[in-house]
């Protein structure tokens, strides 16, 4: 695995009673050790190709990413085999260890024309796709237009791109650093390459 941008930071929280503490507590920024918002991470054997994203969001509400872990990925598919996007296939977890799970709308995508692959993709919401796993998330139903903008699930076929954001529970509050980890898998489940991101938790203002 080689990384463009070597060091990432993540972490997330969820829901009413925990969003409020955790503006009670404070805002950090989610940056890498460089103090970078962008980061590159591609696996030289497969072509899949990630790039994340912190302190993006420009939604409604405008003020979600003070309230969850708000990231957005890009995720290219520049290998030779369907690869799953699922959200049970995405960890965070901070230093310590104490995993953040994923909020997850429920959207998903599906081929629309497989001649047009690059830009064949529509998307719907329901809750019959294939979950990915062993890792726990918590569904529910977005507020404004977070689950419009988040990252859909599906079978992400080779040559094609999705992009959206992720939801976690909040980490800046709580820690230090964290690591994202996606274990991307064909849709049969099968491994393919685990893609981490290591980041990091930039306070009083400084990013």
């Amino acid at each position: 695995m080689r990384y463009r941008d070597p060091h990432v930071k993540a972490r997330g929280f969820v829901l009413a009673a925990l969003v409020a503490a955790a503006g009670c507590a404070g805002r950090g920024h989610l940056v890498a050790q460089t103090g970078e918002h962008r980061l590159t991470a591609e696996d030289p054997v497969t072509g899949l190709t990630v790039v994340l994203t912190t302190e993006v969001w420009q939604g409604d509400p405008e003020t979600l990413d003070e309230e969850w872990t708000v990231v957005h990925l890009l995720v290219a598919n520049l290998s030779g085999e369907p690869i799953l996007l699922a959200p049970g296939d995405f960890e965070l977890r901070d230093e310590r260890g104490f995993r953040y799970e994923l909020i997850d709308p429920g959207a998903t995508f599906h081929e629309v024309d497989p001649d047009r692959r690059h830009e064949a993709y529509g998307r719907q919401y329901r809750r019959d796709y294939d979950p990915g796993g062993p890792v726990d998330f918590t569904p529910m139903i977005p507020p404004g237009t977070a689950g419009q903008q988040a990252l859909p699930w599906g079978v992400l076929e080779p040559g094609t791109q999705m992009r959206g954001f992720l939801y976690f529970e909040p980490v800046a509050a709580t820690a230090n650093g964290a690591q994202l980890t996606w274990r991307a898998t064909k849709p049969d489940h099968t491994r393919v390459v685990d893609m981490r991101f290591d980041l990091v938790v930039a306070r009083d203002g400084r990013r």
